[in-house]
């Protein structure tokens, strides 16, 4: 702490000793000068050459000599003593005070200063004043008006203003030239007495870091209230969207019944509720999709694939529909290297199929669509670099959308668009999922030109592979009474509805089977069951009693050969890839999720059928 030297007490001190001194050499003087008078009228007595008398007046006056000097000189010595003394203590005292001053300063984050309110005078400044503006305290006991750093001008200004009164606070932003950063500052002022003087206290505190929290959590609650918008805005389009295709569903569901004679009606009123609950269910994914990644439990399931058959199967998905709408589709690959990778293709697939269809929704009938894959552009290392490019010369999208199409939950509002049905979670789930695989994607559109999106993504090559890649022709669809009929099943499912409409699907393709309604009725049934007598078992996961993962494992471990080798496919609404990978993890051989796909169901059965498919 600076402080300015007041050296009055000394002054009164010394004035004081000065006076005591005085007296004493006065008394002194006087009981002298009284013997002295004393003996020269006894002089005018006696004849002057009395040696004796004379002797004594001199002896007399001689000690009244040494009386003054002696004072004089003991005056001074007392004097000098006293200042000395007085001297050491204050710088004692200072040291110490100052010692305090420094040890606060140096563990709080204000800056103290002192001002005389009489003389508008600096006192005292904590030397922590240089952590906060950079600016030394001896800078404050005089005004520098033509300082260019903002911060000391600023504060400086306050502080010699000796503002009197009530308790007063100022909080700026200033830029501070020592520290090269804008700031802000509180000073708070504070009227107080000391030794009977009146002072003003003021107390500096950089609170640039408050206002930086300050702001970060206004932006935190104005994005909140965004998102909390945009999923109000979402619930409503999807209260749209959902009441649509159950709209439908129910609506031909009612016509079913008035037209059950005309089975070319009903059989064309089953093809549009079909069609609404695909829709329906799409919905539905992509909705729990993005709630995965928004909970962070989204992961990558790495294996081999090839790019071919993956390619193949989103031609195979999307050609069909394309086709519908009289649109033009091409599909290119080339440049790549590494025809089989190491990464999670069921994400991958996932990607190319929201930008496609995304593409297809928004392109009108005879528009054309472009799918192209280049693995020539550029390698980290041993990796495939793919870059995906998806063009169409659809609708587009106006700028101010573009800003906002990877959000979640988001759709571009126009009399174009709003006929269209979707959650808007498609291209926020894309931008996660590449983002999860390392990779990017960005999007060029404008308004009535069509859109491209370019996604670039890196894969590791399957060891010992390099190859052109030839774009397999898709596989053969597989015969489903072929695959379901005169086989005999265990099916285990605690819902009665789906029960019926799995007993009924394998009635239709001409099988058969028995309903357990819970994964430990499941084992009992099977262990009482002779060997041959289920083909397979299609097991459902979320039951009482005895869940899907636990009957499986009870079964692989039953004392019959039978129990390690018949084929068990989970069967149920958990769909995620680590729902497979538990199923798996379980003893299952295959997962199909809910709702059931007829043709898929088939596909599986039939690849479990197969000799090279059975075992342990």
């Amino acid at each position: 702490m600076r402080q300015r030297l007041d050296s009055r007490t000394i002054f009164v001190a010394v004035a004081a000793v000065v006076i005591a001194l005085a007296a004493v050499i006065a008394a002194a003087g006087l009981h002298y000068y009284a013997t002295i008078h004393e003996l020269v009228v006894q002089a005018d007595a006696i004849m002057p050459t009395d040696k004796a008398e004379g002797t004594a007046i001199v002896t007399v006056t001689a000690r009244l000599v040494a009386v003054l000097v002696g004072s004089v000189l003991l005056a001074v010595a007392a004097i000098a003593a006293l200042l000395v003394y007085r001297n050491r203590r204050e710088r004692r005292g200072e040291r110490y005070v100052q010692s305090i001053y420094q040890a606060i300063g140096a563990n709080i984050d204000t800056a103290i200063f002192i001002v005389d309110i009489k003389d508008r005078v600096v006192e005292a400044v904590f030397e922590n004043i240089q952590d906060i503006l950079g600016v030394p305290a001896a800078a404050f006991f005089a005004v520098d008006g033509l300082s260019a750093n903002e911060a000391y001008a600023k504060v400086a200004a306050i502080v010699h203003s000796g503002v009197p009164g009530e308790r007063r606070t100022w909080e700026f932003q200033c830029f501070n030239g020592a520290l090269g950063r804008n700031m802000w500052l509180r000073i708070t002022s504070r009227p107080v007495v000391l030794g009977g003087s009146e002072k003003i206290i003021y107390s500096l505190t950089d609170v640039t870091h408050e206002h930086d929290i300050r702001q970060k959590l206004m932006d935190t609650v104005a994005a909140a209230e965004e998102a909390n918008r945009a999923k109000s805005n979402f619930l409503s389009a999807m209260s749209h969207d959902i009441r649509t295709p159950m709209n439908a569903i129910l609506g031909f569901s009612a016509l079913i019944d008035r037209d059950a004679d005309d089975p070319e009606t009903v059989r064309e009123y089953n093809r549009k509720i079909a069609t609404s609950g695909q829709h329906l269910l799409g919905l539905i994914n992509d909705v729990l999709d993005m709630s995965k990644i928004e909970s962070g439990k989204t992961t990558l399931a790495a294996s081999e694939f090839r790019l071919s058959e993956t390619v193949a199967a989103v031609e195979a998905m999307m050609r069909p529909q394309t086709s519908a709408r009289d649109q033009v589709f091409t599909v290119e690959v080339t440049g790549v290297t590494y025809e089989a990778l190491v990464g999670d293709e069921g994400r991958l697939r996932q990607i190319l199929m929201n930008v496609l269809s995304n593409a297809m929704k928004y392109t009108p009938e005879g528009g054309s669509i472009r799918f192209a894959i280049d693995g020539s552009l550029k390698r980290h290392g041993a990796l495939q670099h793919l870059r995906i490019v998806v063009a169409d010369d659809g609708i587009g999208m106006a700028p101010e959308y573009l800003a906002t199409i990877f959000d979640s939950f988001s759709r571009e509002e126009s009399s174009l668009t709003n006929k269209i049905q979707g959650t808007g979670l498609g291209m926020a789930i894309t931008k996660n999922l590449v983002d999860l695989m390392g990779g990017t994607i960005a999007v060029e559109s404008a308004l009535g030109r069509g859109s491209t999106f370019t996604i670039d993504l890196d894969f590791p090559p399957a060891v010992g592979d390099a190859a052109d890649v030839d774009v397999p022709a898709p596989e053969a669809p597989v015969d489903i009474d072929e695959a379901l009929g005169g086989r005999h099943f265990l099916v285990a499912e605690d819902n009665d509805l789906n029960a019926e409409v799995i007993a009924a699907v394998l009635g239709i393709h001409h099988g058969t089977c028995d309903v357990a309604e819970n994964g430990r009725e499941a084992v009992e049934m099977f262990s009482a069951a002779p060997a041959g007598t289920y083909a397979m078992i299609f097991m459902d996961v979320q039951m009482p009693v005895m869940n899907g993962h636990e009957a499986a494992r009870a079964i692989r471990a039953l004392d019959r050969p039978d129990g390690r080798t018949i084929p068990i496919i989970a069967m149920t609404a958990n769909a995620f890839a680590e729902d497979k990978r538990e199923a798996l993890a379980a003893g299952m051989d295959a997962h199909v999720s809910k709702p059931i796909d007829v043709a898929v169901l088939a596909k599986t059965v039939a690849a479990l059928s197969r000799p090279e498919s059975s075992g342990a």
